[in-house]
């Protein structure tokens, strides 16, 4: 059983890694903007913190085996949210500490794309700018932080079940499928977390 601090605990996402923790055993701290937004369960401490706010995180991550980001912008213009938060969270966890955010796979392009593949990311580039612009300066933090990091990056976030065998590329070299259910992502963040093949790496998935 292990402690686990999840911030964006009220999101789509987020409220599922809660779910499945909490399902394997561990103890859950949800981070949150808006304590009404959480659902009160057995094993779940709730915190109202802002995340993007200077040195609101600070102590609130003490005593916790890893923490999770699911955090994540509104819409397709300018955001700060991820580079922000993530300035916040490496500030008030110790050294070395557990670290496992969500990105994108739509950052990179696998080797093994092809034509069709790179020029539909192309296209998404475009339209996602915004939001890949910050996901990337929040890769390009972790990278220089000390923290035992992974970066996640899954494909279309879908909210159907389970598959229970994603597909994963270490350092998000190869190609995975159009799309992932979120559940499936909950579980892999949480598998991961004693992972050291995904410390200080990005990771690609799908279902």
């Amino acid at each position: 059983m292990a402690a686990i601090a999840v911030l964006g605990a009220t999101g789509r996402t987020g409220r599922i890694v809660v779910d499945r923790a909490l399902a394997r055993g561990h103890r859950v701290t949800a981070i949150a903007r808006r304590a009404a937004d959480t659902v009160p369960a057995p094993g779940v401490t709730v915190v109202t913190a802002d995340p993007c706010t200077p040195n609101e995180l600070t102590g609130l991550l003490d005593g916790h085996d890893a923490v999770i980001s699911a955090l994540g912008a509104t819409g397709r213009g300018p955001t700060t949210v991820y580079s922000t938060s993530t300035t916040e969270i490496i500030a008030a966890m110790r050294p070395s500490g557990r670290l496992l955010v969500i990105s994108s796979a739509g950052l990179g392009v696998p080797a093994d794309a092809g034509p069709g593949t790179r020029l539909f990311a192309r296209a998404l580039h475009h339209v996602m700018r915004h939001t890949y612009a910050d996901m990337a300066r929040m890769e390009q933090l972790l990278a220089q932080s000390d923290l035992r990091w992974t970066a996640v990056r899954p494909t279309r976030l879908t909210d159907a079940p389970a598959g229970g065998r994603p597909r994963i590329s270490l350092h998000a070299e190869k190609k995975v499928g159009p799309r992932t259910a979120r559940t499936d992502l909950a579980d892999y963040l949480l598998a991961a977390i004693d992972d050291d093949h995904t410390y200080a790496t990005t990771v690609a998935i799908s279902s």
